[in-house]
C-alpha cells in the first residue's frame, strides 16, 4: 500500500485528489474507495492502492492513518455517531428547497386568491 495526504475533497461531488508521499502525483480517488468512520478532510494521511485508469492515476481502497476503519472492532461497543458535515449540509440544502417550493406555492395562492376577488 502507498501513503498519501489528501489534497482536496469537494463532498458535494464525492470526489478527491491524494497526494502520493513517495512520488508527488495526484490521485484520483471517488468517496466510494474511503474506508474510514470519519469525514473525508484535506490533509487526512491516508494509506491507499495505486491503479491506472482510462482517465490517469486513481485511488483504491483509501484507509486513513489514524486507525478509523469501517469494519467494528469486536472489542468496541456499538456509539451513535453524529452526523457528518457532509450529511447536515445535505440536509439543510433539503430544507431549503423544501422552504422554497412551500414559499412558492404560497405565493401562488396569494395571487390566486387575490386574482378572484378582484375580477368578481
Amino acid at each position: 500500500m502507498a501513503k498519501g495526504t489528501i489534497k482536496r475533497y469537494d463532498f458535494r461531488k464525492g470526489f478527491g485528489f491524494i497526494v502520493d508521499d513517495k512520488n508527488g502525483n495526484d490521485l484520483f480517488f471517488h468517496k466510494s474507495e474511503w474506508q474510514g468512520d470519519g469525514p473525508i478532510r484535506q490533509g487526512i494521511a491516508v494509506n491507499f492502492v495505486s491503479k491506472d485508469s482510462d482517465k490517469g492515476p486513481q485511488a483504491e481502497s483509501v484507509i486513513p492513518l489514524d486507525g478509523s476503519s469501517s469494519k467494528p472492532s469486536k472489542n468496541k461497543k456499538p456509539t451513535t455517531k453524529p452526523d457528518s458535515l457532509e450529511n447536515r449540509v445535505e440536509s439543510l440544502e433539503s430544507s431549503v428547497g423544501t422552504w422554497k417550493v412551500v414559499s412558492f406555492l404560497a405565493l401562488v395562492g396569494v395571487i390566486a386568491l387575490a386574482a378572484e376577488k378582484f375580477l368578481l
